[in-house]
C-alpha cells in the first residue's frame, strides 16, 4: 500500500475575532429563553408583556448571534468552532421562536 501525502500542522489557529460576540449573544439568548419559558410555566401561561419582552430579547440576541457568527467566517485562517457552535445554537432558537409565533397566531 502506498502512504498518502499525510501533512499534519501544528500551528495552532486563533479564534475569529467576531465569533466571541456571536458566542456572547447566544448566551445572551439562551438565558433570555430559559427565562421566558420559566416565567410561562410559573404564571400558567400568563405572563403578559414581561413574558414577551424576554422572548422578544431572545428572538433578537439569537438574530444577533447569527449575523455575527456569519461574519465571523469571512476572516482568513482562523479557527471557526466557536462560530459554527453560536450559529447551530442561534439558528435553534431563532426557529423555536418563530414556530412558537406562528403556532400562537394560528392557534
Amino acid at each position: 500500500m502506498q502512504k498518502g501525502n499525510r501533512k499534519i500542522s501544528y500551528i495552532k489557529k486563533p479564534f475569529a475575532g467576531r465569533s466571541f460576540i456571536s458566542l456572547g449573544a447566544t448566551a445572551a439568548a439562551l438565558v433570555c429563553c430559559i427565562v421566558s419559558l420559566w416565567l410561562s410555566v410559573n404564571m400558567q401561561g400568563n405572563g403578559g408583556l414581561n413574558m414577551a419582552a424576554w422572548g422578544v430579547s431572545s428572538l433578537v440576541a439569537s438574530g444577533v448571534g447569527i449575523g455575527y457568527g456569519l461574519i465571523s467566517f469571512m476572516e482568513k485562517e482562523k479557527n471557526y468552532v466557536l462560530a459554527k457552535i453560536s450559529l447551530g445554537i442561534s439558528g435553534f432558537l431563532a426557529l423555536f421562536w418563530i414556530f412558537l409565533v406562528i403556532i400562537g397566531l394560528l392557534g
